[in-house]
């Protein structure tokens, strides 16, 4: 679960290279990643934990699909 906040303090965002400001809406996809701006798209690596399979743990193609079939 991704947490949502404004940012105190000034910092790198990893995703588009500029600094978070004071004020800026930041997010922050689990505790082990770093703060990025709330209005950067996400990366190719990032997925919706939705999209999981809970019996074989993989992310579904958007046809649905897992490596369960």
């Amino acid at each position: 679960m991704s947490t949502l906040t404004v940012a105190q303090h000034p910092a790198p965002c990893p995703d588009c290279d500029t600094w978070i400001q004071v004020g800026d809406r930041i997010t922050r996809p689990n505790p082990f990643e770093s703060w990025r701006h709330a209005s950067c798209s996400r990366t190719k690596f990032d997925f919706d934990p939705a999209t999981v399979c809970p019996d074989c743990f993989t992310v579904r193609a958007t046809t649905g699909a897992c490596n369960c079939a």
